[in-house]
């Protein structure tokens, strides 16, 4: 009798830190402030419902747009917008947590099909929670990405290991839909690529893996741009986006604010465990070293391709962790005594039940909309109150608005106002026009030219930006409203 008193119940034990893992990363998900980006989608959404026909020309903007637009996330869009009509906020989130869930589920399965210790991966999963939260801001296409890249990570992981004609075939589909949700199926035809380098450098097969790069690329032509959304694409990829946070690198990010000390010695640290980490395992790989390698180095040129690492370090990492807990003799916990283990499952479902209560506490299925400039300048906040005023004073005409707001603007007010440059930015914008424009906000230079080429009847900015300053001191300009976050001018002539 006493044996079996003393007996651990390990399935219990692995429930427990289940749930732990999961909630911890729902509480990390929680973030319910929503991205700029949403509303472009949204908007795309509702043209295209309403409309019944594809659009293929930008109707929101006043001044020259692209033609075709290219909108690389239409079918994000022609998704979120039902949902979004029809059940709100709520019905968004739903979708992100279900997305979110399944891609660390993804990672998860991923290291325990190379070998890695449940243990091993659930930690991997906690460590990367503190990080890829940060890619699922409420509701970017990019949250399809992840999941599709912590699938073709998996398929080709399942494929290297098993082996079997047709596992291959599964990328087709999938970047079928990839190619129409969001275009970082770029990141997929990569993975690709350096599974078939790093099969070629082990001397093992690696025609397989080229094939399944081909068809997965040719199936990428199914969607409504045909060619020319690739013409797109290289043009996406190779123009230079210096206005934008997510495209600084870690250096950049780290001297202007947007990435605190904090965030760097999170990704600097996670490198140096992943080079520790490998540097050990079993036998020596070169497409892990590949992979790892390059998502780093591509983390580190911009910030926006960080989740791509720690997808790859959750998958790889806990397989590498094997010399570790040998070398300890990891036996935890049944190498405890039996009170401590019961603490010890306290302790976690304690843990557990906190963080549970933290994400209820969020209300984490709400679409919040911050109306007042916060303290902290790189915070998002949204015009709400000069919107509304636009909208009840029947305000309409081109609308010069600052880039974070212009898709919000856009969806709340078309067909009365079209604004000027918003964060669709390359899929609807030529460069120059978009070079005048930052110009012109940021006071640069001959600023006043983006006004004389495309004159606006209207300018929605923040209070706090130079350009503000400089406008009041224009005739031609006043303020017809103010409040604690942005300031609305009006054209005298109009």
């Amino acid at each position: 009798m006493a044996k079996t008193a003393g007996r651990f119940n390990h399935h219990l034990f692995t429930y427990i830190c289940g749930f732990l893992v999961i909630s911890l990363i729902l509480y990390r998900l929680g973030t319910i402030t929503a991205d700029t980006d949403l509303w472009g989608y949204l908007a795309f959404g509702r043209l295209f419902w309403e409309q019944g026909r594809f659009p293929y020309e930008d109707v929101f903007s006043y001044v020259p747009t692209v033609n075709p637009w290219v909108y690389h996330e239409w079918l994000t869009g022609v998704l979120f917008y039902p949902l979004y009509h029809n059940l709100g906020g709520p019905g968004l989130q739903v979708v992100k947590y279900a997305i979110g869930l399944a891609t660390f589920w993804l990672i998860y399965a991923t290291a325990r099909l190379r070998g890695g210790s449940a243990l091993a991966a659930g930690l991997l999963l906690i460590m990367l929670a503190g990080g890829l939260h940060t890619g699922f801001a409420p509701v970017r296409a990019q949250i399809f990405t992840y999941l599709f890249f912590a699938l073709t990570l998996y398929i080709l992981e399942n494929y290297r290991i098993h082996r079997g004609r047709y596992r291959l075939l599964l990328l087709c589909p999938i970047f079928a839909l990839w190619a129409n949700l969001h275009g970082g199926f770029v990141a997929g035809l990569g993975l690709i690529c350096l599974y078939a380098l790093g099969e070629a450098l082990s001397r093992r097969q690696f025609q397989p893996y080229l094939v399944g790069f081909g068809l997965a690329a040719v199936v990428t032509l199914i969607n409504p741009y045909g060619w020319r959304y690739w013409t797109y694409l290289v043009h996406a990829l190779t123009m230079p986006r210096p206005e934008i946070t997510e495209w600084a690198s870690i250096y950049q990010a780290f001297r202007s604010g947007t990435y605190g000390l904090m965030d760097l010695s999170y990704v600097l640290c996670l490198a140096l465990f992943s080079l520790l980490a490998i540097r050990r395992d079993t036998p020596k790989d070169p497409t892990t070293m590949l992979v790892l390698g390059v998502t780093f180095a591509l983390c580190v040129k911009n910030i926006r391709h960080l989740p791509f690492f720690l997808i790859a370090s959750g998958a790889y990492l806990p397989r590498a962790l094997k010399y570790y807990e040998e070398k300890l003799r990891v036996r935890f916990p049944s190498n405890l005594a039996p009170r401590y283990r019961l603490l010890l499952m306290a302790f976690l479902m304690g843990a557990s039940l906190l963080l549970l209560a933290g994400f209820v506490k969020l209300a984490p299925f709400c679409l919040k909309l911050p109306e007042k400039s916060p303290i902290v300048t790189n915070l998002k906040f949204y015009p709400v109150d000069a919107i509304r005023y636009l909208k009840e004073n029947r305000l309409s005409g081109n609308l010069l608005v600052y880039f974070d707001w212009g898709e919000y603007a856009l969806w709340n007010l078309y067909p009365h106002c079209r604004v000027a440059i918003d964060g669709r930015y390359e899929t609807v914008y030529p460069h120059d026009v978009c070079q005048e424009y930052f110009d012109f906000i940021q006071a640069r230079g001959n600023w006043r030219r983006f006004l004389q080429r495309f004159p606006p009847g209207l300018i929605l900015l923040p209070e706090n930006i130079k350009i503000v300053r400089l406008l009041k001191k224009e005739s031609a300009w006043k303020a017809i409203y103010d409040d604690k976050g942005c300031i609305l001018f009006q054209n005298r002539s109009h």
